[in-house]
């Protein structure tokens, strides 16, 4: 059997408005897991990234300090859910349509700038956000309200599983390596363990930046679940080097 391994990308931007890019640890992040990769000697016949900037920025990072790969497809199945439409459909006072009743334009940085804002109050805004975004996560995956979100938790993990299936016939054997965020490698392992979405949250939320999983796959579909959130690299690195969000 070939192996594919999946990365969280690194450290993104928390708290920003551009949340989609690599903070300077998670551009340290990113070269941990180049050198993790090279030091088990693994060649990539295929490494895949996600549409996302984040995604991109860890392969190029990894790619620094790692260098047996062939050929690299971008492959938008392996993005991350539209957090900001989970967090609104959940806490409508975020929500842009709110905000555009009350006067402020329909704007996406606007609903991070009212979000940052109310963080900023809170004496842990880290723990805040966790708060928050807990129990959007769990609406969203009840399946009650699936109609009230632009992609529905149904369609998400069937959009992750679909491009684990395409990768796999892409690769045709080959080990590969995907560039990725936390919620597809949630979905994945919670398809290849059977999980149910409590449990496969409460993996979630265990994922580090720059951790790796492995998969093991055969070329008639089967996939299991070798290693998850390796993070021997990152702790090495020393104790800042291992962050969740």
């Amino acid at each position: 059997m070939a192996s594919i391994y999946l990365v969280r990308h690194g450290q993104a931007g928390f708290n920003k408005l551009d949340y989609d890019q690599l903070s300077d640890l998670g551009h340290q992040q990113a070269e941990y897991v180049g050198k993790s990769l090279d030091a088990r000697s693994i060649e990539a016949g295929l490494v895949i990234h996600g549409a996302m900037k984040r995604h991109r920025e860890t392969m190029q990072g990894a790619q620094k300090k790692w260098h047996s790969y062939g050929t690299v497809i971008e492959q938008p199945g392996f993005n991350e859910f539209d957090s900001d439409d989970v967090i609104a459909a959940a806490h409508p006072q975020f929500s842009s349509k709110t905000l555009e009743k009350i006067g402020f334009s329909k704007t996406g940085v606007v609903q991070k700038i009212t979000l940052g804002a109310y963080l900023a109050t809170q004496k842990n805004p880290q723990k805040a956000f966790q708060i928050l975004f807990a129990s959007a996560i769990e609406r969203w995956s009840g399946g009650q309200y699936d109609e009230e979100y632009i992609e529905s938790w149904t369609q998400f993990t069937k959009r992750c599983r679909d491009a684990l299936m395409a990768t796999i016939e892409q690769a045709a054997g080959k080990d590969v390596v995907v560039f990725t965020s936390g919620g597809p490698i949630t979905a994945i392992a919670q398809y290849c363990l059977g999980l149910d979405n409590e449990h496969a949250f409460k993996l979630n939320w265990s994922l580090v930046n720059g951790g790796i999983t492995q998969l093991l796959y055969n070329q008639q579909g089967k996939v299991s679940l070798a290693s998850c959130n390796e993070q021997e690299h990152l702790i090495r690195a020393g104790k800042t080097s291992l962050t969740y969000r």
